[in-house]
């Protein structure tokens, strides 16, 4: 059975990432670059770690943004921080390095090399990141090294930095203090019932063709699938049938998603690690984020305000702003935008403070 996909809209938005010509090296077998500041001794370097998926360097969310959008959102990051004097270190993740070499030679799903990748995707990428901080420390001895992480890169920033002792701090944008399993449960099931509801005139549980009848993407999404979604074969959509749809997305599993859920039941809990931390943290949240929910850095504000009473764990939340700080309609906005430029300003800002 076809599964229910998201739609996006499409509309246009100014386009503000601008990037500029850089070195590429290597290091690992995966392309890097270094923003420089203009200071004569860098003292501060932050690593970006990026979101799910194969991420390059800048990580580019054109694809999810509206057509036409240049959206390079780790270049937008990058500025921000340069600008208050920090070094920054871009990488290509090594998803992304991957899903390159398998457009041009499909044979090398084959090789030893992939293979021992794809079964351990999660410690590949933790190992990688950890790699990319010890790299900085090398590259600047006398500088303070910190990361800055986004979506899933928050949860590897965590990782990292709780067993690396030169990390001096951390940033998390697009925090999740659950599984990813959990994280897929709201997003693929949960997320999309607002478009049921709104379909649902009547409000009786249950969507007939009539009220399918309408210029929403959703409703000709599901009334060209209604065959196939009504199960009962009653001629409507009932609500658990749409959950059905979706809830498929996560059940058939994505390649690797086997092997990602054991390795990451080996790592800590992201609320252990900032509980415990001698690094300072601080959370940049939009509260429309839609992917990783603002309760989710609420709860640890909660935790800390109440029991664990830690200084050095800072939070800010931006009003009308999605997961990567991005200006959106309401929480139901899937439609990515670039990076909000005052967020930017006022996180690069705080950073600044904090790790001064």
């Amino acid at each position: 059975m076809r599964t229910i996909t998201l739609l996006f809209i499409s509309l246009l938005f100014p386009v503000f990432s601008v990037s500029a010509a850089q070195e590429i090296k290597t290091f690992k077998g995966l392309d890097y670059t270094i923003d420089y500041p203009a200071v004569v001794d860098v003292s501060r370097v932050v690593v970006l770690i990026h979101g799910s998926g194969p991420q390059d360097m800048n990580e580019d969310l054109s694809a999810v943004s509206a057509p036409g959008t240049r959206n390079l959102f780790f270049v937008d990051v990058s500025s921000a921080l340069v600008s208050k004097g920090f070094a920054v270190v871009r990488y290509d993740k090594r998803a992304y390095k991957w899903k390159s070499r398998l457009a041009k030679d499909k044979a090398a799903a084959r090789s030893s090399e992939f293979r021992k990748y794809s079964a351990n995707p999660l410690k590949h990428t933790v190992e990688d990141a950890a790699a990319f901080a010890g790299l900085a420390a090398k590259l600047f001895p006398k500088a303070k090294v910190y990361l800055l992480g986004h979506s899933e890169g928050s949860y590897v920033a965590l990782q990292v930095a709780d067993t690396t002792a030169r990390i001096a701090g951390v940033a998390l944008i697009g925090f999740s203090a659950q599984s990813l399993d959990t994280s897929l449960f709201e997003q693929t099931v949960y997320r999309p019932l607002h478009y049921f509801t709104s379909l649902d005139t009547d409000m009786d549980g249950s969507l007939v063709p009539a009220e399918l009848q309408s210029e929403s993407p959703w409703a000709k999404a599901l009334i060209a699938q209604l065959g196939r979604l009504d199960l009962n074969k009653n001629g409507s959509l009932e609500r658990s049938e749409f959950m059905a749809g979706n809830l498929t997305n996560i059940l058939l599993d994505l390649p690797s998603m086997a092997e990602y859920r054991r390795q990451e039941a080996l790592y800590k809990k992201p609320a252990a690690i900032i509980k415990d931390a001698a690094f300072d943290v601080a959370f940049f949240q939009g509260e429309l984020d839609n992917q990783t929910p603002a309760y989710n850095a609420r709860a640890i504000q909660l935790l800390n305000a109440l029991l664990w009473k830690e200084k050095r764990i800072h939070f800010r939340f931006f009003e009308g702003l999605g997961h990567a700080l991005d200006k959106r309609t309401s929480y139901e906005d899937l439609l990515f935008r670039p990076a909000d430029r005052q967020a930017l300003t006022d996180m690069a800002s705080d950073l600044d403070a904090y790790w001064n």
